[in-house]
């Protein structure tokens, strides 16, 4: 046998190993990217609301504030809009880890009415852990993906971030949030805000939150703590605090004093100098509020801007469908018109085509008649010759029977 034969017999064999090959790689590559892909199947609103993952602080709420400003889909933008007013912080909590050198951070209690539960909110200024998957939000071109976990170690660095993402390229530290299962139990409670809707007062919203936090992220002018976690959690609660009516329902003393009374030393000098932080913090404070109610005012610009145009466009849409229904309606009549008109000439044409039937018999029966009238003058014109026919017949006869009478008596 040839080797050419050979191959032919193979061949077939081959490509069923290729075809099996191929689909085993599909169905591998399919299972592979299956748990990165399903992290992206999540509907619209829950994903720009309370993402998955850990999202920056400025990702996250650029991409709330482009939630809210949409207007690509009416009746869905409006929603939108509807369900954000729905969305309060009951609670801010301030909590101080128990280990290592104390990591701080924020915890804000939103109500979701629409889904009868409420959502835990963590925003933190913290070194990204091997075991913490940071990314960005939404999706940047290049990624890298990391383990999931529930908290932050403030010893390591190794990042796992979008490379779009800001960071704090001296300590390798990124302002993120992410949406907590429960609440902390291990770590201690520093202080707890509560908020209630008051007459002039409002309750902070999910958006007010997510400004508040995008203002500290973007203010750079704190020096004695600069840009650290005890830094950006205290921002965020004087700064809620000072701009919406609360009840401060728990505070543990021991954990907060560090944060007001601290003496630095002064560079220089050799001696110790009781620096004024707490106005330096009231001050900062004060920025980071006017900061939130420019950013503020901004937004919500934005997102009336938008509900206007969804406004317009579908009062636009409504009377282009009441147009197209008048078209609609008038191409009706016209049709039905046509159809009567159409019929209405059916009719007259059958009438007619009637009436020329009716005068082609009224013609042939004339035509009959007319025949049968000369038919009947020939049979009385030929009875009348047949009458004189016979009375010169009998004439003669009589002539003849006379003539002979006559010849018989002169015999005699």
């Amino acid at each position: 046998m040839s080797p050419t034969s050979s191959y032919m017999r193979l061949q077939p064999r081959l490509q069923r190993l290729r075809t099996l090959n191929l689909k085993t790689t599909k169905h591998f590559l399919k299972a592979s990217a299956e748990p990165i892909l399903r992290a992206f199947r999540i509907p619209q609103a829950e994903h720009a609301e309370f993402p998955r993952g850990k999202p920056t602080v400025l990702a996250w709420a650029n991409s709330l504030i482009a939630h809210y400003t949409s207007r690509d889909d009416a009746d869905a933008s409006d929603g939108y809009r509807r369900r954000m007013g729905t969305l309060v912080v009951k609670e801010l909590r301030w909590y101080k880890g128990v280990t290592g050198i104390e990591h701080e951070y924020v915890v804000a209690i939103i109500a979701d009415p629409q889904y009868a539960c409420e959502r835990f909110i963590r925003l933190d200024r913290a070194r990204d852990d091997p075991g913490v998957d940071v990314v960005g939000f939404p999706a940047a071109k290049h990624q890298r993906y990391g383990r999931s976990s529930e908290s932050f170690s403030s010893s390591q660095s190794s990042l796992s971030f979008y490379d779009d993402d800001p960071i704090d390229q001296g300590n390798g530290c990124v302002d993120a949030m992410w949406v907590l299962s429960d609440l902390p139990e291990k770590d201690r409670l520093i202080e707890r805000s509560t908020f209630r809707p008051s007459h002039g007062s409002p309750t902070p919203t999910l958006l007010d939150l997510a400004l508040v936090a995008k203002v500290v992220h973007e203010n750079n002018n704190y020096h004695l703590w600069p840009r650290q976690c005890v830094w950006f959690s205290t921002m965020i609660v004087r700064a809620l605090q000072s701009e919406f009516r609360h009840h401060i329902t728990h505070r543990d003393s021991s954990l907060t004093f560090q944060n007001w009374m601290i003496e630095v030393l002064e560079e220089g000098i050799g001696t110790f100098k009781a620096k004024a932080i707490y106005k330096e913090q009231e001050q900062v404070t004060g920025d980071v509020l006017l900061a939130y109610r420019a950013t503020r005012e901004e937004v919500f610009l934005k997102i009336e801007d938008a509900a206007a145009r969804v406004t317009r466009n579908r009062d636009q849409d409504e009377i282009i469908d009441e147009a197209v229904a008048q078209r609609d309606e008038a191409a009706a009549i016209a049709a039905a018109a046509a159809a009567s008109s159409v019929e209405a000439t059916a009719r007259a044409a059958e009438a007619a085509a009637r009436a020329a039937d009716a005068e082609a018999r009224a013609e042939r029966e004339a035509r009959l008649r007319r025949e049968a009238e000369e038919r009947a003058h020939d049979e009385a014109r030929k009875y009348a010759m047949s009458e004189r026919e016979l009375r010169d017949l009998r004439r003669r006869l009589e002539e003849l029977e006379s003539s002979s009478r006559s010849r018989g008596r002169r015999r005699q």
